[in-house]
């Protein structure tokens, strides 16, 4: 029995020694490749718009500083309402309130007072009325509008197709090498993808005057504000290891 013990330990010994040896760089399949990059592009239109804005003000008595930004945002949502905003495209979530002190007076901090601000977010779905948007912001008292951040409803589908465009172009470069080489083209071994959004160039004078634009009369809002949607630009790259197929 021992005897037996003893074998089957020293056989086992050896399959593990031999299933841990290195494959010989001479079994190894001589394979012939070749890597190429890829870029593709797709512009579009946008169609949409996400604006974020806040309502903010510094009182003594916080329900006096709640009672205004309140009537603000109350008068605000009432007149985009009127230009067709649906509630659905409309939040007012944020809230923050943050105690005030001036700590370089003298015996200690002095305290000036709550802020408070109320944040705004509205997606705007007709680009013709971001201008006015935009302005009756400032009419009603909201103090802080950020750009208009512009959007395409299709934005998924743009994305693929430059990411087929980017494959399509690392293919051909691909075959031009091939060709060249007198070899076939093969199979893709890896691949490595990568898409990106550009907006464009944002809001053209939107932010900067929308105050003085609020005083002028003009016949719409984007043209107060010298608002131009541009194109929206969706970039992807690839990156293509092929295989090389010798004739």
């Amino acid at each position: 029995m021992r005897s037996i013990t003893a074998s089957a330990a020293l056989l086992s010994c050896v399959f593990l020694v031999a299933t841990s040896l290195p494959v010989s760089a001479d079994t190894l399949p001589d394979r012939r490749s070749v890597n190429v990059s890829g870029r593709g592009e797709v512009t579009a239109t946008p169609d949409r718009a996400r604006i974020s804005m806040q309502v903010e003000t510094t009182k003594l008595d916080l329900r006096a500083a709640q009672d205004q930004v309140s009537r603000i945002v109350r008068d605000y949502l009432a007149q985009v309402k009127a230009l067709g905003i649906a509630d659905a495209d409309i939040s007012t979530a944020g809230l923050s309130i943050q105690p005030q002190y001036d700590y370089s007076a003298k015996g200690g901090r002095k305290f000036l007072g709550y802020q408070l601000t109320r944040g705004i977010e509205i997606v705007v779905r007709d680009l013709d009325k971001i201008g006015d948007v935009l302005l009756k912001a400032t009419t009603a008292g909201i103090n802080n509008v950020s750009d208009p951040q512009l959007e395409s409803s299709k934005a998924e589908a743009l994305t693929r197709e430059a990411l087929a465009k980017a494959a399509e172009d690392a293919r051909a470069k691909a075959k031009v090498l091939a060709d060249a080489l007198g070899v076939k083209l093969g199979a893709v071994h890896t691949l490595n993808a990568n898409a990106e959004f550009v907006p464009p160039p944002m809001a053209q004078k939107a932010r900067f005057s929308v105050m003085a634009a609020a005083d002028a009369a003009p016949e719409s809002g984007n043209e107060a504000l010298g608002f131009s949607a541009g194109q929206i630009r969706y970039n992807a790259s690839v990156n293509a290891d092929f295989d090389l197929i010798a004739p």
